[in-house]
């Protein structure tokens, strides 16, 4: 699948994982892994007690551990640049000038900013954008909080948000040149799972009728007319196959089109970079830092991943290898760019990546 403003090399054989510097561990162990994952669960276990509701006095030991963790937050920070600079200097031509972003029309409206505050947000599909646009809906003066934004509006709300597509060029590089930037990503595959669930198992009308119907029509044999005018009853198998098969990226729908598809990865120099995986954490300290913080409170409610390792693992294993494979393939890059591990499950089945 070819995208002829996107895809560039990156079907060349990489490593699955990267070293706490951001090299290449070619061929790593298992054991290996799990140490790494153990490290990373006791990062998150020593910042979790931080993001806890506390009273508004906090006390100064309290206050203190907020600094210790802030620096291990900036640590992880530069970690999770550096394999973004490192993996964006293999593949040159994903690299385009301000000016080249400013001109690039709609490509440009999940670019979120406000002048006060002098920060872009570049927002992605299930990765807690709702809870980040209703931030921006705050900052404008909307609503209160992020708790008070009327999710039976968001479509109108969507719409209202100051996106950088509806300025002129030089105000849109302008703002990318001196604006603080940060963008929110997920572990592409657990992204990919979280649209198919969200889409195609809750209950929704647009998107069986609309895209299911066309999947069924290319991918399942011998369908049946209910289904053919439905959409209902799609398997991960035959999305699998609708996401490796498409023509184009942009032709994807945008909650499971390869996030580096949509966010200029390797041209907007983005000043912070948040995971779904460590969001209360990237959050209160990107809104502490740009500002953002004095207006908008971090919800107190934890945020959902949706996929444990039970429901990932159940909808993976049904995938025959050669489709598992082409999807890998699809989604590499974003594993690639933002620094993931490709899970387990995957890697047990394909063998040596």
């Amino acid at each position: 699948m070819i995208d002829e403003h996107i895809i560039l090399p990156q079907l060349a054989p990489t490593p699955a994982s990267r070293s706490r510097d951001g090299q290449s561990r070619p061929n790593e162990s298992v054991r290996e892994w799990d140490a790494e994952q153990e490290r990373r669960r006791s990062i998150l276990q020593r910042t979790l007690p931080q993001l806890a509701p506390t009273s508004a006095s906090r006390s100064r030991d309290d206050q203190s551990r907020r600094n210790e963790f802030a620096g291990d937050w900036d640590a992880e920070q530069e970690r999770r640049r550096a394999i973004l600079r490192e993996t964006c200097a293999k593949y040159p031509r994903m690299n385009m000038p301000f000016s080249a972003v400013s001109r690039r029309g709609r490509r440009l409206r999940p670019l979120i900013y406000d002048d006060k505050y002098k920060v872009i947000y570049c927002s992605i599909c299930k990765v807690a954008s709702t809870t980040l646009k209703s931030a921006f809906l705050v900052l404008m003066g909307k609503y209160p909080t992020i708790e008070s934004v009327d999710l039976r509006e968001w479509y109108t709300l969507d719409r209202s948000l100051h996106t950088l597509r509806k300025l002129r060029s030089s105000e849109i590089e302008r703002r990318l040149r001196t604006y603080k930037k940060f963008i929110f990503v997920r572990e592409p595959f657990s992204r990919e799972l979280a649209g198919f669930r969200n889409k195609f198992y809750a209950k929704n009308e647009y998107y069986p009728k609309e895209i299911g119907t066309k999947i069924i029509r290319q991918f399942r044999a011998n369908a049946t007319k209910e289904a053919l005018e439905t959409g209902d009853g799609i398997t991960f198998t035959e999305f699998a196959k609708h996401l490796t098969k498409a023509e184009t990226l942009d032709s994807l729908d945008i909650h499971w089109r390869p996030m580096y598809a949509m966010v200029f990865p390797c041209s907007m120099e983005y000043d912070y970079i948040g995971h779904l995986e460590t969001a209360r954490w990237d959050i209160e300290n990107i809104f502490n830092r740009t500002g953002i913080g004095k207006v908008v409170k971090v919800p107190e409610t934890p945020m959902n991943l949706s996929n444990s390792d039970d429901v990932f693992n159940s909808f993976y294993q049904e995938l025959e290898p050669s489709l598992l494979r082409d999807l890998y393939n699809t989604f590499r890059m974003d594993s690639e760019l933002f620094g993931y591990d490709i899970p387990l499950l995957i890697r047990d089945k394909l063998g040596d990546l």
